[in-house]
């Protein structure tokens, strides 16, 4: 038996949410908007593409305000027929449904950019944090490691602060390598007992651009320049010369761009003072910066912050982005994608499938109710 109407309009608006957000993935809801006008004004209205993001991260909670920019921050629009939260809805819409595509992204590499500091190192800089970011142990015949001062309790701790390449990304797992001293009697491994995690922002933008000091004197220093949004469990970790990975409950999305390595407990005493350390080889953070058209201003310490979008990024990205097929000749679908892309087309959502799917999906124009400039 064919089902006819409209079904938004039949159940009401909170039974057609709840349809709506069984859809999991942003082409869904993209596919949703392509339908009809009315099914798209209902997802704007409702907030949905932001719904998805906060049930994908509910870190996204932390995002306050939503600003498109290119160099500077655009006005919005309103023509006479619309009104003022309608564009700012539409907006919104618009930021938060590309983002839900970038969060869906896979990932996959490691995206360290540097490293900040370590609450103690013993001999510096010979023994600094910025070499647990070199994946060997050992460099042009000298040893390549981060060491902690030597401590009498064992349940002392330690901690590394690392900066990631985007104040937006997605982290699944952390790996790091204890550092096996062969130089000493018993090649000992100097490992931590366990290992806990902690993202966040800095307290200010002017800390972003102050000099780094890894010199080892930071116990003070990072509880005074950082807010930490994210702390994970608490995982074990083993006495072994070898790449462990710590992987997260669940993915996270760090705002703001700073990881700590705490580092809790001490298992290994070196025989010459009999002091315990920590000794760490090399750190990974595996996961994904977010599209460069993506970016954050933190608000307040609370973690609120603005999110930025900048469209003109996407679109240059996603045209120059392999449209060649594999013989190396162009695409003729991919070129008429980002042909569309650069010029303008009936609703942003066909970028999103397009780029999703990989095909050109096109609405007839007089469906659309939003103006876009050549």
């Amino acid at each position: 038996m064919a089902f006819c109407g409209d079904f938004v309009q039949q159940l009401g608006p909170d039974m057609s949410v709840k349809i709506f957000m069984h859809l999991d993935d942003p082409s869904e809801l993209a596919r949703v908007c392509a339908v009809s006008r009315t099914w798209r004004q209902f997802v704007i209205a409702n907030d949905l593409c932001k719904i998805l993001c906060l049930r994908m991260f509910p870190e996204v909670s932390g995002v306050t305000h939503v600003v498109e920019a290119d160099n500077m921050i655009e006005p919005l629009k309103v023509r006479s027929c619309t009104s003022l939260e309608w564009e700012q809805r539409t907006r919104n819409h618009k930021v938060y449904a590309f983002l839900a595509r970038g969060l869906t992204t896979a990932v996959g590499k490691n995206c360290i950019s540097e490293a900040i500091s370590a609450s103690s190192t013993d001999n510096y800089p010979e023994e600094s944090v910025r070499n647990t970011l070199e994946p060997r142990d050992r460099v042009e015949h000298r040893a390549s490691y981060w060491s902690s001062k030597g401590e009498c309790d064992p349940k002392v701790s330690e901690s590394l602060v690392y900066k990631l390449n985007a104040k937006l990304c997605i982290v699944t797992e952390i790996h790091i390598q204890p550092f096996q001293a062969y130089f000493q009697f018993g090649s000992p491994i100097y490992s931590a007992k366990a290992v806990r995690f902690r993202m966040g922002h800095l307290k200010t933008r002017k800390m972003d651009e102050e000099t780094v000091d890894d010199s080892g004197d930071g116990d003070e220093s990072v509880e005074n320049k950082y807010v930490w949004t994210y702390k994970s469990p608490e995982f074990p970790m083993a006495q072994e010369n070898c790449l462990q990975q710590f992987k997260l409950p669940q993915p996270v999305l760090s705002i703001g761009g700073i990881l700590q390595v705490d580092l809790l407990g001490r298992v290994q005493r070196q025989e010459m003072d009999g002091l315990y350390y920590i000794c760490v080889a090399h750190v990974q953070v595996l996961g994904r910066p977010l599209s460069p058209a993506f970016d954050v201003d933190i608000v307040d310490l609370s973690g609120r912050c603005t999110l930025k979008h900048y469209p003109g990024v996407e679109s240059r990205a996603s045209s120059a982005s392999s449209i060649k097929d594999e013989d190396g000749t162009p695409s003729r679908v991919r070129t008429f994608t980002a042909m569309l892309m650069e010029r303008g087309v009936r609703s942003w959502e066909q970028m999103i499938l397009s780029t999703i799917l990989g095909t050109a999906v096109v609405v007839d124009s007089d469906e659309s109710d939003e103006e876009i400039p050549d």
